[in-house]
């Protein structure tokens, strides 16, 4: 009797030291972007599942046999939390039946909202279930409590938040769905097509003609490689800043910019500038002008090159967007080799005209009064950036609703209960600085046929307006793996499926993708 009971407390302490030190299949935590909460900037928040091996949970779509992981937040009156961003799941195989979700390391990334506070510290509840399996399904839940002080002091990132958000990123872009070689294509021909944009064409054409009309050859392929290098430096300058803001926390994309109305104003100077030289009203070549250029003719070049990409900045081109979007949500030695490929394919045109001039002039008639003509004629589009320049300006100050009143304005959690219904739902993420927006949305979803066909189709209009800053905007924009604007997402009302439309669209274009994802 007393060996038994001898064994039996060595069965008892063993089996609670080894439960005390077995390691759970998942730990959850959350990471709040800042210490304190201030009533003038959103929060970020990164709930983190570090997943045992050989386990994995369960995505929002868990495919033929699964739950999906779930997050349930509860906020005091004045706070919501908006906008959830997963990282990306894969597949696997239990049991001959197909899975989908998360295996070692998973991040879902939102944002707490302030919109009033009467306290001195708010209580986040987060009610977090998950089902994790191995050969074998286990139901877990935990529940997380945030006490975060509030401050009227700005707030800077936690050094922890950073490094959790650097960590994120590489999780958030799955390399099975997209592979880098076609990413590194679609940026090259983004490139080149940022050259027809309105407010572009008529400067590149303008330079063309000028350089075929030259004579001599002097420097020409020294010259033609400093335009390059302006280029590509003016890109990887920009790739910088938005890696370096994107790294502190803060969800940014391509176009951030054109939030800032000191940007837009000068930009709309200058544009009026080039305009008023087209006209020949104003002149540059002067005693001072004609010195530099012909003592510093490649500093000239590489200059030319540097404010080439400083007008191309209002543009998105196809193709350019999804891969800026997944370049913003990819490691460093992803992240500037995209840029890199997206400036070269920005250069190059110019870049040729300056390397083969005589082919072009072979192209073109003889100099005469047609070149007065063309110069008068094109900076019409170039007065017409100028003015959408200013509307925009006049936009951050004073934001216009939509005077149709078919759209709603975007909120995520209204957007996500209609899609959880199987309602149909046509996202357009817009901006008053993007002309490409502006004008499909004129053109394609304004129109009598347009607003017929949404009613037909019972179909709920959200717009996703980023003219300012949004973070709730810019986190659905990484939902879709995208990054700038113009972005078109519809849902069918068949479960969750969406389907992204062309960014350069045409009644015809928008009724064909509607039409087809119904059927």
């Amino acid at each position: 009797m007393f060996k038994l009971w001898v064994k039996a407390v060595v069965f008892c302490l063993f089996y609670t030291i080894s439960t005390a030190f077995a390691t759970e299949p998942v730990n959850v935590t959350i990471i709040p972007q800042y210490d304190a909460v201030n009533i003038a900037q959103n929060m970020g928040l990164l709930v983190k599942f570090e997943i045992a091996p050989g386990w994995h949970i369960f995505s929002q779509n868990p495919g033929e046999i699964g739950l999906p992981t779930s997050v349930e937040w509860s906020a005091p009156e004045g706070i919501s939390i908006s906008g959830e961003s997963w990282s990306n799941d894969k597949e696997f195989v239990n049991e001959g039946f197909i899975q989908r979700g998360f295996a070692n390391l998973a991040y879902l990334q939102t944002a707490l909202i302030p919109h009033k506070i009467d306290v001195q510290n708010i209580l986040i509840d987060a009610k977090i279930k998950w089902l994790a399996c191995n050969e074998d399904c286990i139901p877990q839940s935990k529940k997380i409590t945030l006490n975060i002080p509030v401050s009227k002091q700005e707030q800077l990132s936690t050094n922890l938040w950073n490094e959790e958000f650097a960590k994120a990123q590489k999780v958030f872009v799955s390399d099975n769905d997209i592979n880098l070689p076609i990413i590194l294509l679609m940026a090259f021909i983004g490139g080149i097509v940022i050259n027809i944009m309105p407010c572009i064409f008529p400067i590149l054409v303008i330079k063309v003609i000028n350089l075929a009309q030259v004579t001599k050859n002097y420097m020409r392929t020294t010259k033609a490689l400093a335009y390059c290098s302006g280029v590509v430096t003016s890109f990887m300058i920009i790739a910088t800043l938005l890696w370096g803001i994107r790294s502190a926390g803060n969800v940014i994309g391509w176009g951030f910019q054109f939030q800032s109305s000191w940007f837009v104003g000068i930009m709309a100077l200058l544009f009026m500038f080039i305009g008023l030289m087209l006209l020949d009203v104003v002149n540059i070549t002067s005693p001072i002008t004609k010195q530099f250029s012909s003592t510093s003719p490649i500093l000239t070049s590489f200059v030319t090159g540097c404010l080439a990409v400083l007008i191309a900045t209002p543009c998105t081109a196809p193709f350019m967007g999804v891969a800026i979007g997944y370049a913003l949500s990819a490691p460093i030695y992803t992240f500037y080799p995209v840029f890199f490929v997206l400036s070269l394919g920005y250069a190059l045109p110019f870049t040729l005209a300056e390397l083969f001039p005589q082919q072009i002039k072979k192209i073109l008639p003889k100099p005469g009064v047609w070149m007065v003509v063309i110069k008068k004629i094109l900076a019409i589009p170039v007065f017409m950036t100028v003015a959408w320049l200013l509307w925009v300006l006049y936009n951050l100050q004073n934001p216009i609703s939509d005077d149709k009143g078919i759209w709603q304005n975007y909120d995520a959690k209204t957007v996500e209960n209609l899609v959880n219904k199987d309602e149909k739902v046509f996202i357009n993420f817009t901006a008053k600085w993007c002309l490409t927006c502006v004008i499909n949305k004129k053109t394609s979803l304004e129109t009598d046929d347009f607003i017929q066909l949404a009613k037909k189709y019972k179909i709920h209009l959200f717009e996703a307006d980023w003219t300012n800053n949004s973070d709730d905007i810019s986190m659905a924009l990484d939902k879709y793996n995208r990054s700038s604007v113009p972005l078109y997402v519809f849902y069918n009302g068949k479960s969750d499926t969406y389907e992204i439309l062309p960014q350069i669209l045409t009644p015809a274009i928008v009724e064909k993708a509607i039409k087809n994802s119904l059927k």
